[in-house]
């Protein structure tokens, strides 16, 4: 399944990945170099909204990558 959008932060600490699927879905991966971490997946707008507030990231932070 490939996604159909990918942001990076500014920082670029992290990759969002959005998937549509039946529902809509978010992976977020942590970035350090070249390696990356295992997803994180969140279901919703919603739940992608509450992660970026509790990360202090804002949408002008975020890059297409």
């Amino acid at each position: 399944m490939d996604p159909s959008a990918v942001w990076r932060d500014k920082n670029h600490r992290w990759r969002i990945e959005a998937y549509r699927a039946p529902d809509l879905r978010f992976a977020i991966f942590a970035t350090n170099g070249t390696t990356e971490s295992a997803p994180l997946w969140l279901f919703g707008m919603g739940a992608l909204a509450r992660w970026l507030m509790t990360h202090a990231i804002s949408l002008d932070d975020l890059e297409n990558d």
